[in-house]
Parts: structure tokens; sequence; C-alpha cells
């Protein structure tokens, strides 16, 4: 049987007005680029410029790798030694920075991961209680911490007693977490368990964190001796000195900043057992005041901030008094809103990490080299901190885009036993996405290489600082030798991450 039905042709593009139109604007765009950017082919015509340049290439080309005498090369230029110090330097800070900015950006690239937090609701009460809470428990760990790191003090007379109190302290951490009726219990415990469970995790963390105090306090001691008696390998006594330093100034920061989270999940639960507890009045009461302290501390707190960073002449009109404001229409808007209703503080908190982050991202490492040269001084510290930095906000995207494509069928039959939030995570969402994090860490580690090469020039350590030096003093074939080392490195680096991501991956 024939097919009569006229076969359709295809239409013929038409070049209507808005191609033109199209044609034009993109020919005005590019004549205003080349203004702006000032292309003049009658420069590289000139003889005198392209001499330099030819000068320029021809020393590139010549990289200054040995040391010649009479026409016999007698060992590696004083250029090469150099290099090859500073790029291992280079790998070693990038290596640095990607550790770090790795360990801190997995737990941010799960506040990171929309379809964790989306789900996340709670009343009102609920959230403005967590909000009160948050200082006040950052408050009450910062002093706590500080402390006990003085306890930890007395033992600096005594190294050996210190030593023996640490390991004491330490192994009764241990047992507490150890034995016992387990910390997370399986079934619903009673009033008298949970106190207990209570108690035996504040002992834990109490011993254990007297344990690491004491020996950051006699840390110093013990690395300086380190690198006073153990020659080539004293670098052991600087590391033990620089641990000790960290955890001395950084374990009441980090009491605090976890107390603080402590406090806000128990003011959380709380505030939101006592709104669904009650009804009419008393609940809308609760609600009411309770967003009316939580937005003044809000507000308080971003104009302290602000009044630090600026130094306002009257800074009662950037914290206190806006402040009372706030929360008075806070607590207005408390007796407005249902008492029980489910906010979606989850989504909140999801939009403020993924914008912290991209602001982060947005900014460049050299910018962020510049402000930590000011701080720590010139050297490759300096460059350590930056690269963290913006390994930070780079991995915690990366991460928490691979947290949101993982499959849902493990975490819905995990949530379906009734799990809590931490289990889901543990056995639902980290098996799927250890591979990536750990082909992404690989990669950035390669991005590092690279990127404390460009933040040298600023002062910030590695090769880029000896490069830039020997650019500026237009010592070109020795500037050869450090481009040299560093595209080796580079294509080394590349070439074993890649063979290592496609065995995980």
């Amino acid at each position: 049987m024939n097919d009569s039905s006229p076969v359709p042709k295809p239409k013929a593009s038409k070049f209507t007005w808005k191609n033109i139109l199209l044609v034009v604007v993109l020919v005005l765009v590019f004549a205003f680029a080349v203004e702006k950017t000032q292309i003049n082919l009658v420069k590289p015509l000139d003889p005198g410029r392209q001499e330099s340049v030819i000068r320029v290439l021809r020393l590139l080309a010549d990289p200054d790798l040995v040391e010649v005498v009479d026409g016999h090369i007698v060992g590696p230029s004083e250029s090469l030694s150099i290099t090859v110090d500073h790029i291992i330097e280079t790998i070693l800070m990038a290596l640095m920075a990607s550790t770090i900015g790795t360990l801190l950006a997995i737990p941010i690239s799960f506040v990171a991961a929309r379809n964790l937090m989306a789900p996340v609701t709670a009343p009102l009460a609920a959230i403005m209680a967590a909000v009160i809470m948050f200082p006040v428990g950052g408050a009450v760990g910062w002093q706590v911490g500080s402390g006990l790191m003085q306890v930890t003090r007395m033992v600096l007379g005594q190294p050996i007693v210190g030593l023996i109190t640490a390991v004491i302290l330490a192994v009764i951490a241990y047992s507490l977490i150890k034995f016992g009726p387990p910390v997370v219990a399986t079934e619903t415990p009673t009033t008298g368990q949970k106190i207990i469970s209570l108690v035996r995790i504040l002992l834990a963390i109490t011993a254990g964190y007297l344990s690491l105090g004491i020996l950051a306090q006699l840390g110093n001691a013990f690395g300086d001796w380190l690198y006073a008696n153990l020659g080539f390998f004293s670098f052991l006594g600087a590391f033990f000195t620089v641990t000790a330093d960290t955890l001395r100034l950084g374990l009441p920061s980090i009491a605090a900043f976890l107390v603080a989270l402590i406090a806000m999940s128990y003011g959380s639960r709380y505030g939101q057992e006592a709104v669904l507890s009650l009804k009419g009045t008393p609940a809308r009461l609760l609600t009411a005041v309770l967003t009316g302290l939580g937005t003044a501390v809000s507000v308080y707190t971003i104009g302290s901030f602000l009044n630090w960073l600026y130094l306002f002449d009257k800074p009662q009109n950037w914290t206190i008094n806006p402040a009372m404001i706030a929360g008075g229409v806070g607590l207005v808007l408390g007796l407005v809103v249902a008492p029980k209703r489910p906010f979606g503080i989850g989504l909140l908190i999801y939009n403020v990490s993924r914008g912290i982050l991209n602001i982060l991202r947005s900014i460049e490492p050299l910018i962020m080299g510049i402000v930590f040269v000011v701080w720590v001084s010139l050297g490759p510290f300096a460059g350590v901190m930056a690269l963290t930095l913006h390994s930070i906000a780079a991995l915690g995207k990366l991460f928490s885009e691979q947290v949101e494509g993982i499959d849902e069928g493990p975490v819905e039959a995990i949530t379906a036993t009734g799990a809590n939030k931490l289990q889901i995570i543990t056995f639902g969402v980290i098996p799927q996405i250890v591979p990536p994090f750990i082909a992404f860490t690989l990669y950035r580690w390669d991005i590092n290489v690279r990127m404390s090469t460009i933040i040298g020039f600023v002062g910030g350590g590695g090769i880029g600082f000896v490069l830039s030096q020997n650019i500026q003093q237009l010592r070109y074939r020795q500037a050869s030798v450090m481009m040299l080392s560093i595209a080796i490195v580079v294509a080394s680096l590349d070439y074993v991450s890649s063979k290592i991501r496609a065995k995980i991956i």
C-alpha cells in the first residue's frame, strides 16, 4: 500500500532581523573588548621587542641545572639545589593544606547537602531555644576548658608524674566509654539510666580533655629536647612542639564549640518537647518569649561583630538598641505564629552553609595569602593557611554535591528501622561517599601544588617565592629551573593521582 501523503520539507533557516541584531551586538562587544584590553599588533612587530623576547626565550630554554668550571661539570648548580629544597616545601604545603582542608570540609559537607537538611524541621520555639543556648553553651565551655587547662599546668615541673597522670586519665576515659551499658541505648532508657549515661560521658570527656591538656603542656619541653638531640631528625622535635602548641591553644576553643553544640541540641530538643506538650495560650506565650530572646541574641551577635570590625563611635546603636527593638518585634511575631507549626530550619542552615562556601571560593587564594602573610609573616605557614581555607570551601562544595547524589535506597531502609540522624549518616551515607571523597582529595592536592606556586609570589613560601625573586631580578636561567621543576611535579602528581582515582572509583 502506497502512502500518498506528502513528505514535509525541512524549513529553510531564515536570517531574521534578530540574527542580524545578535551579530551587531557581538561585533560591538568585541570592538569594545579590543579597546579595553589595549590590543595593538604594531608593538609585537617592533624589532627591539622581538629581540628582547628571543633573548628571554633562549635563556629560559637553557636552565641553570649544573655548575661548570673550566668546561667540566662539577655538580648541580646552586639554583637546582634551591629548587629541590623549595619544590619539596611546595609539595608538603599542598599536602598539609589538602589533608586539613579535607578533615574540616567533611562535616561541613553534610550540613551543606540539601537532601540531608531539607527534611529537618522544628517549631519556632525549638529553633529559638537552640539560638539562645548556643552562646550560653559556648561561654560555659570556654570557661570550663580554660579552667581545666589551668589545672594541667600543675605538672609542668614534674614531667614524669605528668606523663603517668596523662596515661591514667586516658585509660579512665577509655574504660568509661568501653565498659558498662552502651552510650547509645537500643531501648528507651529510664530517667535514672539517662542520668548515669550523662555522668559517664561527662567524666570520660573530662578525663580525656585533661589527658590531652597535660600532654600539650609537656609537649613543648619534649619537642625542644628532641630538636636538640636528634640531629638530622630534629624536625620531629619541631613537629611535637607545634602539635603541643596547637593542642594548648586550641583545646579551650574546641571545648567551647562542642559544649555550644551540645547546649544548642538540648535547647532545641527541650524547646520542642515543651511547646508540643502545651496547648493554646501557654504554648503561644512560650513561643513568643523564646522568639523575642532568640531574635535579640542574634541581632546583638551580628551587631557586636560589626562593631568589632568597624569600631563604631556609638556601639550601642549597633548592639543593644537594635537587639531590644528586634526582640520586641520577635515577641510580637511569636504571638502570631502557630506554636506547633514546623519551620524548615534545615534549608536555612543549608543555604547559609552554601553561601559561606561560595563566598570563600570566590576569593582567590592569592588574596587569602596576602592576608595571612600580614598575620603570620612571610613563609610557608601563610601559604598553608591560605590553601587550607580555600580547600575547605572547594572540597565542601564538591563533597556536599556528592552527598546530594547518593542512592536514597539505603538511607530509606535505615530510616525505616528507626535510626537517628547520626546512624543514618554513618551507615547509609558514608559508605557511598568514601571513594569519591578520596578521589576529590587527591585531585585537590594536585590543584594546591599549582596554587602554592602563585601564593609564593606574595610571600607565601614554596617554589613560587624564589621564582618571583628570580623573575624580578631578570635571572631567567635560574627561573627556568624552577618552572621546569613545577611542570615535572605537576605532571607526576597528575599521573599518580589519576592512577589512584581509577582504582578507587
